[in-house]
């Protein structure tokens, strides 16, 4: 299955918050699933960190993605961008719009972790 990681789920799974659902750990944890990370979660991220807002470091953000084989960061390119949807703010737009490439374009099933209650509501993709 492929899934869509938003990213305060990415956050927490990283960082071990007891936030993060058993279901969402256990989806995580799945070596059988492939996972797309947006390239704006990773800019999220920094800035979070350079805020200080989360108490990670991006080197481990940077060591965890080069040693997940099942993750892809996507990058934000004039295809997400043409297809971000409507009423989602600039971050889950092209959270959103990076699980619509590969849902009608790959041809992936694909499902999105969120626990944003606007991408849950929008209805843009199933969540998981």
């Amino acid at each position: 299955m492929t899934y869509i990681v938003d990213t305060h789920v990415f956050v927490w799974l990283l960082d071990k918050n007891k936030r993060l659902s058993q279901k969402y750990k256990e989806i995580l944890l799945n070596n059988n699933n492939t996972f797309i990370i947006s390239a704006i979660v990773l800019a999220e991220i920094k800035h979070l960190i350079s805020v200080k807002r989360i108490n990670i470091n991006f080197e481990t953000v940077i060591e965890y993605l080069s040693e997940c084989d099942n993750c892809i960061v996507y990058p934000v390119n004039e295809d997400v961008i043409e297809h971000m949807p409507e009423g989602l703010d600039i971050h889950d737009g092209i959270i959103v719009a990076t699980g619509l490439i590969y849902k009608n374009f790959l041809g992936d099933n694909v499902f999105i972790l969120t626990e944003d209650e606007t991408i849950r509501n929008s209805g843009i993709l199933p969540v998981a």
